[in-house]
């Protein structure tokens, strides 16, 4: 899928204000790595590909949940940034290191985005007022340490979207015994080797 067809599928779903919203935030991103390196920069000319529907196509696994939205290690602003922009629920990015996450916080006051609040610590260490309706991780940790860290940020309810790549199955299958809960894995709009682990009623086996 080229930029231009990417794009126009933004467009087929979204409001322009929302799609518009998107491009601001890639072309942020596109400056911003200039001064640090928040994708990979073989990616910088495929951004709404690469990372625009690699994120977007989350929301589209959402189930139209409402409620909060926490993401882990949302990094340079993928999916978290790109979430709060397609839906209106408050969203959380948890991301440690500190010129990621002020690069966040500028991005967000600079697009108007009034859903989003930017969390600079580790998953284990945020709190929450109550559990996450969604948790998305995207190649932060193997799924049991990402349960066992997030643990504290969930119920029995939260819907877990995680794109692990290629691992996804082996990772599943690597719970037995220490996690339990329903499992189901969709491949990637943008790549079609890489998985996304859809998860609910995750608790400790």
């Amino acid at each position: 899928m080229t930029e231009e067809e990417t794009r126009a599928w933004f467009e087929s779903r979204y409001a322009p204000a929302r799609v518009e919203k998107v491009a601001r935030f890639l072309d942020m991103v596109r400056k911003e790595s200039g001064n640090q390196n928040l994708v990979a920069a073989s990616t910088l000319p495929n951004l709404w590909f690469r990372h625009g529907l690699d994120s977007a196509q989350l929301v589209e696994l959402s189930e139209g949940r409402e409620g909060s939205w926490i993401d882990i290690g949302t990094g340079g602003g993928f999916p978290g940034m790109v979430v709060a922009i397609l839906r209106d629920g408050p969203t959380l990015l948890v991301e440690p290191r500190q010129k990621r996450a002020s690069f966040l916080r500028d991005a967000a006051e600079a697009i108007g985005l009034k859903n989003v609040q930017v969390e600079q610590r580790r998953a284990e260490t945020v709190k929450v007022s109550k559990p996450a309706a969604i948790v998305s991780a995207r190649a932060v940790a193997a799924l049991p340490a990402l349960f066992a860290g997030a643990s504290h940020l969930v119920s029995r309810d939260t819907l877990w979207l995680l794109p692990k790549g290629r691992s996804a199955r082996s990772e599943v299958e690597a719970l037995t015994g220490s996690w339990q809960g329903l499992f189901h894995v969709e491949h990637s709009l943008t790549d079609p080797e890489s998985l996304i682990v859809i998860a609910r009623g995750i608790a400790p086996a």
